[in-house]
Formats: structure tokens, C-alpha cells, sequence
């Protein structure tokens, strides 16, 4: 490292931090490696990325980090607790997704894997983190299945994306399309099911309770 490299104050979860570049990338390079417990959140990594002098070969690693962490986030209830990449830093990482170039096919990659999760994550949860009303069995799933891919490719080729309209665009979208399906009996036959499963083991815990007792 030369003497008179540039060294970058970072603020951390747990301290301060002065870096060089390269350092704070081999830091973050580590911390990758698991989905928690990152020197600084998503909004100071990027902050420090769009410095002037931050080498750009570095920032899109970083970037594509946050990104591929909060993929794998993203589906996880505890996404809003998490200490490394919070969902206070919401913006920075769809800051990451819009500024992120197609440096090479890592980069390409994670920004479907990203992209892919937050519609992926609409089928699990909505604003409340109540979750839609779910039905049991294949036909459920392949709706979902089906909704994910079409929304997938309506937006994988878009050059910028507005994530908090389309999160909203897409809520309304996925309790329509599971209306619709509703209205069209798709759910019916699994629903029989699982309701007959239901009644068959209400039976099953009501008759060892009973002879539990005798």
C-alpha cells in the first residue's frame, strides 16, 4: 500500500473505520460471505462509493454485494431487524440496482437475483407483513409461479427502476390476479383437500384425546 494512498472515514455499526479502497473492498468482500454483521450499513458503503476518487471497479463489487445480500434477504421476515443492511437503507439499495452497470455477468446476475426476490417477496407478504390470503396446494403455487415470471420479465429489461411504485404496483397486481383466480374456482379442488385433511385430523387428535382420558 503506498504511503500516500487515500483513506476513506467510514462510520460502522460498531465504530469508525479509516480505510483505503482496497482495504474497505477485501473488508466487505469478507462480510459477504454472510448476510449479517457488515462493518457499515448499505447507505455509508455507497455514500463511500460515490466518492470521486472511489476506483470504480471496487464500487461495483460492493454494489453488487449489497445487492446479492439483500436478494437473499428479501423474502425473510426478519429483513426489517436485520443489523447489516436495515430497511432504513431502502434507498441506497435501490441506488445500488439503478447505478449499478453491466460491468460483467456477476453484476448482470445480481441485479435479476435482486430484482427476482422483491417480486418473489409480493406473493409472501403485503404493506402489514399480514400475509395474502394463501391456499393450499399445486394450483396456489403455480399461480404464484406464473405471476412471478410474467412480472420478472416486464421489468428485468427496464434501464431504471422506481422500486417503491413498483412494490405498489405490485401488490395490487398479485391480490387481483389471486381475486380473479378465486372468482374462477382455480383453488377449489385443493381447497376440498385440505379442508377434508383438516377435518380428518381434527378427528384423529379428538379421538387420542378421548382415549387419552379414559
Amino acid at each position: 500500500m503506498s504511503f500516500f494512498e487515500k483513506k476513506y472515514e467510514i462510520r460502522g455499526w460498531t465504530g469508525n473505520y479509516s480505510m483505503t479502497a482496497k482495504q474497505l473492498y477485501e473488508r466487505v468482500l469478507e462480510d459477504s460471505k454472510s448476510n449479517y454483521n457488515w462493518i457499515a450499513s448499505a447507505s455509508e458503503l455507497v455514500r463511500i462509493c460515490e466518492d470521486v476518487d472511489f476506483p470504480e471497479e471496487y464500487a461495483q463489487f460492493i454494489k453488487s454485494a449489497i445487492l446479492n445480500c439483500c436478494a437473499d434477504l428479501e423474502t425473510q421476515k426478519e429483513y426489517e431487524h436485520i443489523g447489516s443492511i436495515r430497511s432504513i437503507d431502502e434507498e441506497a439499495v435501490y441506488f445500488c440496482y439503478n447505478s449499478l452497470t453491466d460491468f460483467d455477468e456477476k453484476s448482470r446476475q445480481v441485479k435479476k437475483k435482486y430484482l427476482h426476490a422483491v417480486i418473489t417477496a409480493i406473493t409472501k407478504y403485503d404493506h402489514s407483513e399480514v400475509r395474502f390470503c394463501m391456499h393450499p396446494g399445486p394450483a396456489y403455487r403455480e399461480v404464484c409461479k406464473d405471476w412471478i415470471k410474467t412480472k420478472f420479465n416486464e421489468n428485468v429489461s427496464r434501464e431504471e427502476i422506481d422500486f417503491d411504485k413498483l412494490r405498489e404496483d405490485l401488490y395490487l397486481d398479485f391480490d387481483k390476479t389471486i381475486q380473479k383466480a378465486e372468482k374462477d374456482g382455480v383453488f377449489e379442488e385443493d381447497d376440498k383437500e385440505n379442508r377434508e385433511r383438516i377435518r380428518k385430523l381434527h378427528i384423529s387428535i379428538s379421538k387420542k384425546i378421548h382415549d387419552s382420558i379414559k
